[in-house]
């Protein structure tokens, strides 16, 4: 087919990155942007960008409703750069109109959201792509031929660990921030859950020995933690058992004193291997050898996929919507798993600068947790409460078990 026709759905927050994905792949002449979703209070901040699309003959509407209505014969692929609230309706309104489907991460609030969306693109037999970031970078998918190759061997686990701390205007900017649920829509919003949801998800995609695969979970326990006024957790640590075999640990916190990226480590029969979250790779194998992998600079490619498979240059998309739906089943075990539980206020403290929450010694009990591959509680922390281990095999609804979600804002 001719060079895929594309439309953005929104221009501020993170609709940023799929405008300049949509520029890479213009670049390139994969694709052409024509529609442009601008809501009223966007088509005032953003007033001389519109303007410049129009210039360029690119049709500007005030809602996807509208969008799909005048022109969906005229689009081939939507991006859906928007909150988790809005992922399911909009997907599938995109899908049912015949479009092709770029969403933001992670793919759904709930298992039965994501499963709503691949039902739709079956039925309609068009393709959904989530912007997993890392799934498009070149040093992730090298770990991930590696795997498959078996240089490291059967895989034992996986691990890694991040220390994000937030400002008070991350849970302000917009209506679901923190939340669990916004009207009749889950969205679960948690560091492995939004900011972070792409290091579980990469975890779960290079562990896996099957080429264009992720592992499948088999059940997960959690625990779920917070200082922030919110409805949801800013603290969480999960061990995820899968059908294959390889164990998958995260321990994650918006309330820490430092920021420090995720760091990744495998663990194999033949060999052990680290990488920082920009893709910086060192190996040692078994056999006394070592590897080291700097980081290869270039963008990642996320559109780019898409755009190629709709055109019919390639066949498989690197990390399709079935694939996504792995991590989102994770999350909504670790809700199951565990109740909401306050921090303690002893050690709770504010940056005078920034005014971050944070907990003395989370940094270190995270990190901790990360190198022992343990949950909170198994550390022997005091604050710390153990979650019920849940069994995700054939889960195709949250809540399954009837058990409170969350409890009442602090």
């Amino acid at each position: 087919m001719d060079r895929p026709r594309l439309a953005i759905v929104g221009m501020g927050g993170y609709a940023q990155a799929h405008r300049r994905y949509v520029q890479q792949v213009e670049q390139q002449e994969l694709g052409k942007q024509v529609a442009q979703v601008a809501i009223p209070a966007d088509q005032e901040a953003f007033a001389a960008d519109l303007a410049e699309m129009r210039q360029r003959q690119i049709m500007v509407f005030g809602s996807l409703r509208e969008m799909l209505a005048q022109a969906r014969e005229h689009i081939d692929i939507v991006c859906i750069p928007t909150g988790i609230p809005l992922h399911r309706g909009m997907t599938v309104a995109a899908l049912e109109a015949g479009c092709h489907v770029l969403v933001e991460k992670p793919a759904a609030g709930s298992i039965q959201d994501v499963d709503a969306m691949l039902n739709a693109a079956s039925r309609a037999q068009r393709r959904c792509a989530v912007g997993y970031q890392h799934i498009y970078q070149r040093e992730f998918r090298r770990v991930k031929d590696w795997v498959c190759q078996g240089r490291l061997g059967a895989i034992r686990r996986i691990r890694a660990f991040g220390c994000w701390p937030r400002q008070p205007g991350y849970y302000a900017r917009n209506g679901w921030a923190g939340r669990l649920a916004v009207d009749d829509t889950w969205v679960l919003d948690a560091p492995h859950n939004n900011a972070l949801a792409h290091a579980v998800n990469a975890m779960l995609f290079m562990a896996s020995p099957v080429p264009d695969a992720a592992l499948c979970p088999a059940a997960v326990r959690a625990e779920l933690y917070r200082i922030n006024a919110i409805e949801s957790a800013d603290t969480a640590a999960l061990r995820v058992h899968t059908m294959e075999g390889p164990q998958v640990f995260f321990a994650v916190s918006h309330c820490t004193d430092r920021t420090l990226n995720p760091v990744f480590i495998m663990e194999g029969e033949k060999g052990h291997l680290e990488m920082t979250y920009e893709g910086k790779l060192q190996a040692r194998f078994k056999d006394g050898t070592t590897q080291v992998v700097e980081v290869e600079e270039g963008p990642r490619r996320v559109l780019e996929d898409l755009a190629q498979v709709v055109a019919g240059e390639r066949s498989a998309l690197m990390c399709p919507l079935d694939m996504a739906r792995m991590q989102t089943l994770c999350a909504c075990g670790t809700f199951e798993s565990s109740a909401i539980h306050p921090l303690p206020q002893a050690l709770r403290t504010v940056d005078p600068g920034s005014g971050t929450v944070v907990i003395r010694g989370m940094t270190e009990a995270v990190q901790q947790a990360w190198s022992e591959g343990a949950l909170f509680s198994e550390l022997g922390i005091d604050w710390a409460i153990p979650g019920d281990e849940i069994d995700l095999t054939g889960y195709t609804y949250f809540p399954s078990y009837r058990r409170r979600v969350g409890d009442a804002v602090p």
